[in-house]
């Protein structure tokens, strides 16, 4: 097909949105969503308190935050398809190497070394900049669709991976783990991701030539405006930015403390580690669905008033597990809290592009990344912590509840500018 002839039915870039879902799947599903579900497993074998239990998710969590910037710069200088295949090298690699572990320190290891790297390439990072090049028009719906990669791969891998702990145990499940990642991500880069639509002889959004000049001199219009004179000490200073960031922040360290932990409270309260998995794959689906439908409300809402929406999920989610006394009594408050978490990352970005000018949005989201990451590493070993002194979990859903109703309240501090 020339450059000027006839465009496809389905315009390529529309594969690509699912391609990159499914990337984003296994690189959050096998890390960030199976921790607790593969943690829980392992810890009946290596003897060690919850704090050190959680001490891998929290060294994850971290290195990923310390890491994006510089491959963010990767991948403005290299093939997408090449770092794409490097990260899922590096994080089966991971896995497997895991299955050789002959103290808890080795699994924790594996996971802040190998599989924190891989989480962070096969992420929205590489995805975003990859679909930003296929799309102009239609980019927001673009990357939407396909971050709820990131819920699905915790609805699919837990109960799988429960149940090969089950019937085999956690080592050959991890190997197994790593050799499908071996396998399957780079398979699938090397058949479909390219990273220019130019190189199917096609244009941004499937438009044709004279539409394409259009669309692409008015996204250049917007960025060759003068930037905002605004210093990061300005941004740091500034009461939105507080306020955002404080609640963003503390919703990030509840989802990802929890979300950890998931697995084991429901041991604590008579399950197996099976049933555990189950509410890990029910807690992302609940995601998948508040994803967008809480997104697409930040778009009609104020930013007060779609955080707090946010927070008044995450009080109720936080007070049904206050009041679980059985397995049961867990569906609903992983079900509210799954609804709660997969809204936190699209209300974030969308509420700081409704008060930040365009020209200093990316630094201001830079900025407020470096705080949530950093301070949600923290979440897993915190709660793992107060278990191994309190013996259960009661005192940090209080805290937690008690915290997200302050910040609630902090809402009103927030002022939108015209």
């Amino acid at each position: 097909m020339s450059e000027e002839g006839a465009q496809p039915r389905i315009f390529y870039g529309w594969w690509l949105i699912l391609v990159c879902l499914l990337i984003q799947a296994v690189g959050y599903g096998t890390s960030l969503y199976l921790y607790s579900v593969l943690i829980g497993a392992i810890g009946t074998e290596f003897t060690a308190s919850r704090f050190v239990l959680m001490m891998g998710v929290s060294g994850m969590l971290l290195l990923v935050g310390l890491m994006s910037p510089k491959i963010g710069i990767l991948l403005d200088r290299h093939p997408i398809h090449k770092v794409l295949t490097i990260g899922a090298i590096v994080m089966g690699s991971g896995f497997v190497l895991m299955s050789f572990s002959s103290n808890i320190y080795h699994v924790l290891i594996c996971y802040a070394l190998f599989i924190s790297l891989g989480m962070a390439i096969l992420s929205p990072l590489s995805c975003s900049i990859l679909l930003s090049r296929w799309f102009v028009r239609h980019r927001g719906l673009a990357l939407g669709i396909s971050a709820l990669g990131t819920q699905l791969g915790g609805v699919v891998f837990p109960p799988i991976v429960g149940y090969f702990n089950a019937a085999y145990d956690w080592r050959m499940t991890v190997v197994g783990l790593g050799l499908f990642i071996l396998l399957f991500i780079p398979l699938l880069v090397k058949l479909f991701i390219c990273d220019f639509p130019e190189e199917k002889n096609l244009h941004p959004d499937g438009l044709s030539q004279g539409a394409r000049i259009d669309a692409l001199s008015a996204e250049r219009i917007s960025q060759e405006s003068p930037p905002a004179d605004v210093s990061m000490r300005q941004i740091f200073t500034s009461a939105n930015f507080i306020i955002v960031v404080a609640i963003v922040t503390f919703m990030s360290i509840a989802y990802s403390g929890i979300l950890a932990n998931v697995s084991l409270i429901a041991v604590n309260n008579g399950a197996t580690l099976a049933r555990g998995a189950f509410l890990v794959s029910l807690l992302s689906l609940a995601g998948i669905v508040s994803s967008p439908l809480l997104g697409r409300l930040s778009d009609v809402l104020s930013v007060r008033q779609t955080l707090v929406v946010l927070c008044a999920s995450a009080m109720l989610a936080l007070l049904l597990f206050a009041l679980a006394t059985d397995y049961t009594m867990l569906i609903p408050a992983v079900i509210c809290f799954g609804f709660f978490g997969g809204a936190v990352v699209p209300i974030w970005s969308a509420s700081l592009s409704r008060l930040y000018d365009s020209a200093i949005y990316g630094r201001v989201l830079g900025a407020s990344s470096a705080i949530v990451y950093s301070l949600a590493a923290l979440a897993a070993p915190t709660i793992g912590f107060l278990y191994d002194i309190t013996g259960g979990y009661q005192i940090t859903f209080l805290i937690l509840l008690s915290v997200t109703l302050l910040l609630t309240l902090a809402t009103i501090g927030i002022r939108q500018p015209d």
